[in-house]
């Protein structure tokens, strides 16, 4: 029953509310740089507006994933069923937190851009045996049976609309009860983003993770639905 449950679970999306930090944040230079304080504070307002909003187009690049999802439908082995909606998204980035660390000025024109995204772990909620159990037995007692690989197997098209919207909703509900209540472990990434300032002013160029905690299925999911819409 779990690994069914899973199969139904996979697709989440960020959304565009989060929370942006950078009260700690340290502006620094390359020693044989010449740049004054003043000029290195004044372009660091523009930075962190520029991350701000890379952020967010980073976000609408992947609910556009997750619109396409919404579009034509996730496949299962089992059933056909729908992605989890936004109301679960945002209460998943609700809880995510973006610090910026420190801005170090390569040059006039290249900085580095060192930032942490802390993120709810809904993967090992997912994947723990005591949710699945919980699961189980929500969907179990809204269907008036057990569902295991075998009933799957007879179950009529309409049978098998009705357990997917139970197991989503379900799943939504008690996700959204564990956020609520923040009983939940964070999972945390190191980045380092770069920027380069151009005629226009300051540009996204390229990025790397430096440290990270996470689960790769997050981005792996976001890879696989950005490239359909490539397609």
């Amino acid at each position: 029953m779990k690994k069914i449950l899973i199969l139904f679970l996979v697709v989440f999306s960020l959304n565009f509310s989060f929370e942006l930090k950078k009260e700690n944040l340290k502006i620094v230079k390359n020693k044989s740089l010449k740049i004054s304080e003043e000029e290195m504070k004044n372009q660091s307002e523009k930075i962190v507006e520029i991350f701000d909003k890379e952020i967010l187009d980073r976000i609408e690049s992947q609910n556009k994933g997750i619109e396409y999802s919404e579009n034509t439908n996730f496949i299962t082995g089992f059933f056909k069923a729908n992605v989890p909606d936004v109301l679960m998204n945002n209460k998943v980035y609700e809880k995510t937190i973006y610090e910026i660390e420190k801005i170090n000025f390569i040059s006039k024109n290249k900085v580095e851009v060192i930032y942490t995204e802390k993120l709810p772990n809904i993967f090992k909620i997912m994947f723990s045996e005591e949710f699945n159990k919980m699961l189980e037995d929500k969907v179990s007692k809204e269907l008036g049976y057990k569902l295991d690989n075998e009933k799957i197997q007879k179950l009529s098209n309409e049978e098998r609309m009705k357990a997917n919207a139970i197991i989503l909703s379900e799943y939504q509900n008690e996700m959204i009860k564990i956020l609520d209540s923040n009983q939940f472990e964070y999972m945390t990434n190191k980045n380092k983003m770069i920027l380069e300032r151009k005629k226009k002013g300051w540009e996204y160029k390229d990025e790397e993770t430096l440290e990270s905690d996470g689960f790769d299925i997050f981005d792996s999911m976001f890879e696989i639905l950005e490239n359909n819409l490539n397609k």
